[in-house]
């Protein structure tokens, strides 16, 4: 099954969510991000890579920007609220989104660590980040069939040390779409990943990850030498 699925190549994500196994992965990972995003009813969201299959509904306002490359460029149904948008340039205003979702993102930018500190500047103090990424030891990233199978896929501990680096703290981080892709042609896939995800099993396709500004990492300690001395403000006794 796996060998007649890897003669397959995904052309973009927009032909690949219009076929029945996109439709059933979508399905499966939008079960997953109901249990892990924030109530988005009068929230911003902010969708980048190829999120169409994953913003919500509830959102008070929603915008989809699609990355300037051949498998997220492409749309089927665009709308006033879809735009594409160069990774290294996100042209939104600084603290303006209460959720970033990235899918189909972090893997095709050229460089991830500005690609997040630009996510960083966008998100408000206290807002949320969602990162659907490639798992590196995952079926997914192995087979070319699927968007996943393209770009630089992560492991969990390049991803950590990336969201270290770009000041974020994990909140959340576990495996999803546990069965091969090719599984997905014949079944939902739903008995598999209950059990993958009951046991923790580290063989998941994607990482799903939440993630938070951290705020004061990159705040530096001011040296004792150097700090202005401060005028004693409490009196004395006579």
């Amino acid at each position: 099954m796996l060998t007649s699925l890897a003669r397959i190549r995904s052309d973009d994500a927009a032909t690949f969510y219009e076929s029945r196994q996109g439709q059933r992965t979508a399905l499966l990972l939008n079960e997953r991000l109901r249990r892990i995003m924030p109530p988005m009813r009068g929230r911003r969201i902010l969708g980048i890579g190829y999120t169409a299959p994953y913003l919500p509904e509830s959102a008070e306002f929603a915008v989809s920007a699609r990355l300037l490359h051949a498998q997220t460029q492409k749309t089927r149904h665009p709308s006033p609220r879809d735009c594409i948008v160069d990774s290294g340039r996100l042209p939104f205003d600084d603290l303006s989104m209460d959720v970033v979702l990235v899918v189909h993102g972090l893997e095709f930018t050229r460089v991830a660590p500005d690609f997040l500190r630009a996510i960083w500047r966008t998100l408000t103090d206290d807002g949320v980040l969602i990162l659907i990424v490639p798992n590196r030891s995952g079926y997914w990233a192995h087979t070319d069939a699927t968007p996943f199978g393209h770009g630089i896929p992560y492991s969990s501990r390049q991803l950590t040390r990336l969201l270290d680096q770009t000041l974020f703290r994990i909140d959340h981080h576990s495996g999803a779409l546990m069965a091969p892709p090719a599984a997905l042609s014949a079944t939902h896939g739903r008995l598999v990943e209950r059990i993958g995800h009951g046991l923790r099993l580290p063989c998941g396709g994607v990482h799903l990850v939440t993630a938070r500004k951290n705020a004061y990492a990159g705040t530096p300690l001011i040296d004792d030498k150097l700090a202005a001395p401060l005028l004693q403000q409490v009196a004395r006794p006579a």
